[in-house]
């Protein structure tokens, strides 16, 4: 079994052999992988195998199903360490704050504005993981290149909590954790209209076929193959005149999922320009992501940000108007 200290070495670019025994022998050399190299994360180590860094017998490009054999030399190439992201100035005035800081990862709050990453190579605007970079300069060593430290996203215009990785072990396990739906997210929504007091949305999602930034809600019927199964869980908070604060616990993860499934049943958020419609209250869709809870490392966290202020001053006068009229 590979050391801590092995392990350092091979994330900075080092390579090395393995002979399979005899007691080795006859299984597949993903899991033969895996099992050797337990501290990393699957996807991480799926990575070597399509980007052609694991051979067998010199030779021989790897395919994760091969059967190996005695004998049978591996030799395994760690990327090179990443060229990091250039780092732009951050104005004083970008309000991302740090909730917590532990060893392997950053919990976050962004405020709504903010855009998560460069959406393309020309896009000049400061983002998180610009601030990200500016902020801890071994995360431009984590992840994506064009994107360091990101594992997960908020729209722009979302604010809330976010889990940033430190180290590229750290941001593979945490990929796993979010595909494997072990990370449990709770957003504080103000959708327009009174939903049930409880229920699930279970409409599949899929790119809107004419505008391209949007998305669409499709039923079981009329679903295409590109559109993906979506599951969101809510229960109304507060009911106020015209509005309903409401608390939702999306299972998937699917793009503009939240605004897409309330918009679908006739709910659609406040603000939401691109769903609903726009509104004098608020500049932005109602929208706050308010808790994160995980077990990393066999330790539970749990997570939580109070709302925007601009949130709050909503809820506090859709308080008083619904006082004023009971």
């Amino acid at each position: 079994m590979t050391t801590k200290t092995e392990l350092e070495r091979i994330k900075q670019g080092a390579s090395f052999e393995l002979t399979v025994s005899q007691e080795d022998a006859g299984q597949r050399i993903d899991k033969y992988i895996t099992n050797h190299f337990s501290q990393y994360s699957r996807s991480f180590l799926q990575k070597l195998f399509s980007l052609d860094h694991i051979l067998i017998n010199a030779k021989k490009v790897a395919k994760p199903s091969y059967v190996l054999k005695v004998g049978d030399l591996i030799s395994i190439s760690f990327p090179e360490e990443k060229s990091e992201k250039t780092p732009k100035e951050i104005p004083d005035n970008i309000n991302v704050s740090i909730i917590a800081k532990q060893e392997d990862f950053l919990i976050i709050s962004k405020p709504a504005g903010l855009v998560v990453h460069a959406p393309n190579k020309n896009y000049q605007e400061v983002t998180l993981s610009d601030w990200v970079v500016g902020t801890d300069d071994e995360i431009a060593h984590v992840g994506v290149v064009d994107r360091p430290g990101i594992v997960h996203r908020l729209d722009k215009d979302t604010s809330g909590l976010m889990i940033i990785p430190r180290t590229n072990l750290a941001h593979g396990t945490l990929t796993d954790m979010f595909k494997e739906r072990k990370i449990h997210k709770t957003y504080l929504a103000i959708v327009s209209g009174h939903p049930p007091a409880q229920g699930t949305i279970d409409f599949f999602i899929g790119r809107h076929p004419v505008t391209r930034n949007k998305m669409i809600h499709f039923t079981e019927l009329t679903k295409r193959p590109t559109s993906r199964q979506s599951l969101t869980h809510f229960e109304v908070i507060t009911y106020f005149k015209d509005y309903s604060l409401v608390k939702v616990m999306p299972v998937t993860g699917r793009t503009h999922q939240i605004r897409v499934h309330f918009a679908a049943i006739g709910f659609p958020l406040l603000a939401d320009f691109l769903y609903g419609k726009k509104s004098k209250l608020l500049k932005r869709h109602a929208l706050h992501a308010h808790k994160l809870e995980f077990e990393y490392k066999g330790k539970q966290f749990s997570f939580t940000s109070p709302l925007e202020p601009d949130l709050q001053k909503i809820i506090d006068s859709l308080e008083k108007i619904t006082q004023s009229k009971d």
